[in-house]
């Protein structure tokens, strides 16, 4: 027997042993085809992870709301459908989850923000509608930090979730309850969104898998934002998308919510990939570090270790970066989120709050320009300036099937509190340790994702190895603009070289 499928059959017997339901560890793609074929019934998925969030989430609060008797009802529908001969879709009977910060008809969406705490919308974020539509039934709303405004986790009302290796440290922020329902159990399929690396980061910190489409190709329509906020300012860089237990799951999930809908006719269609790519063929470019910012000696061990395995196997790898000016690059991701993620705060505002955040952010590029005062002619030196650098990345990557890279500077690290507040923005004044150097919370998070989010890139996510202390490693597979399919398919190739780890076994 080989060795990888050796490890899935202890693992499901463990699980069995632990008197764990073996459901809550399926793919969403094993399940769809089970409950259409009927050899099981939705009613039974849907109740195995509804007990799956009941036993395991008072430990690590990533299920913020569970829609228990809803899901269960449509569940039923869902099999007397089947009987009749009727299949919704590709997704029918299916339970997932969705984020906290995308409005669901009928049940609470509170962006983890007090004053939304009651507030249930009327209608369906149009990512929602697509998933519904393809007979999806949603189980519960996943946990995230305040207005999805930071990288850990935690908020007034649910407070925080804790990362399913070790419960004293993150899941990783926003979508970190999407990733730690993930890694254990409490759903085969999840969905958030992402600016910073809010899919990416809890992906890193939990070992799961998560997807960062190319930006444009998924509708942002009804994502609950800030009530003061008549509209939702972010018009660009943020994206939508998934977090799964593996790859194909993934690319079922684009297959679905990677569309338009007639209230969003906006979006670009992408390229479609049917070909296969064997490790021989691919050109890889590969870096451990970029931009002077250090990262956990750890994280760069797994990522030379994992590249050598894909040089062994034919790939021929290139220790390179592109010529993209990183600094200039975290400025001006600045740029566009205080112009558009904040343009109903005044210019004279922001003046009387700069001096309280000069000091703490002296050595953080990124977030200089969200609280500088800003102007027109700003924002359009930000757009040129992005220009340049998604033509930059999309020359590199004419060069190299995909470009790895770290995500974060730092592993999984202890639940770190903010030291103060400004609005709802939190203020970090304690630095994170990297090899024993002290560098800013917003660097060791943000400073590799940032950059790829100013490209527009699709970002492939994905778990390589393990640390010695048990925590997951995770790299960035970034493609071309529009190459989505084609990322997730050369993901699957690479995806054998991973170090074969399970995931996180409950009791």
């Amino acid at each position: 027997m080989r060795p990888f499928f050796s490890v899935i059959l202890l693992t499901f017997l463990i699980r069995i042993a632990m008197g764990q339901n073996p459901i809550v560890f399926e793919s969403a793609n094993h399940l769809a085809t089970a409950i259409r074929d009927r050899k099981i019934t939705s009613v039974q998925v849907v109740s195995a992870y509804i007990n799956q969030i009941e036993e395991q989430n008072a430990t690590y609060n990533a299920v913020a709301l569970l829609n228990k008797e809803n899901a269960i009802e449509r569940a039923k529908e869902a099999d007397s459908a089947l009987e009749k001969g009727e299949l919704w879709g590709r997704l029918h009977g299916v339970p997932i989850t969705i984020k906290d910060n995308f409005k669901t008809k009928g049940i609470t969406t509170t962006s983890g923000y007090l004053p939304l705490r009651n507030s249930i919308p009327d209608y369906n974020a149009e990512i929602v509608g697509l998933l519904l539509s393809e007979g999806a039934i949603i189980i519960g709303k996943t946990n995230l930090s305040v207005l999805a405004m930071d990288m850990q986790a935690d908020n007034p009302i649910f407070g925080k979730t804790n990362n399913p290796w070790d419960t004293t440290r993150t899941s990783g922020g926003s979508s970190g309850g999407c990733a730690t329902a993930l890694a254990t159990g409490m759903t085969p399929l999840s969905f958030g969104n992402d600016l910073a690396g809010s899919i990416r980061l809890p992906a890193a910190y939990c070992g799961v898998y998560g997807f960062k489409p190319t930006f444009g190709v998924v509708s942002l329509h009804g994502i609950q934002t800030d009530p003061k906020e008549k509209t939702n300012g972010l018009k660009s860089l943020a994206v939508a998308g998934p977090l799964a237990r593996n790859i194909d799951d993934l690319e079922l999930a684009m297959q679905i919510i990677a569309n338009t809908t007639t209230t969003d006719q906006r979006l670009v269609p992408l390229n479609q990939c049917t070909d296969t790519f064997n490790i021989e063929n691919l050109k890889i470019a590969w870096t451990d570090e970029f931009g002077g910012v250090p990262v956990d000696d750890e994280i760069k061990k797994a990522i030379t270790i994992y590249v050598e395995k894909l040089e062994k196997a034919g790939a021929k790898v290139v220790k390179t970066v592109p010529e993209l000016n990183f600094y200039q690059a975290w400025k001006t991701w600045g740029s566009f989120v205080g112009m558009q993620g904040g343009y109903n705060t005044s210019n004279f505002m922001k003046w009387m709050g700069f001096p309280f955040t000069k000091g703490v952010l002296k050595d953080v590029p990124m977030h200089q320009n969200i609280v500088k005062p800003t102007s027109v002619e700003k924002y359009m030196t930000a757009l040129n300036s992005q220009d340049s650098m998604i033509t930059i990345m999309e020359n590199f990557l004419n060069e190299y099937d995909v470009f790895i890279c770290p995500v974060s500077a730092v592993k999984a690290f202890k639940h770190h509190a903010p030291s103060k507040s400004y609005g709802n923005f939190s203020i970090y004044n304690n630095p994170l340790k990297v090899n024993n150097q002290e560098i800013h919370y917003y660097m060791a998070t943000q400073a590799y994702t940032t950059p790829i989010t100013m490209t527009e890139s699709p970002v492939l996510c994905m778990p390589i190895a393990l640390s010695k202390d048990s925590l997951p490693i995770n790299i960035q597979v970034v493609g071309k603009r529009y190459e989505d399919f084609k990322l997730l398919i050369i993901g699957k190739t690479i995806d054998d070289y991973k170090d074969k780890f399970a995931f996180r076994l409950q009791k």
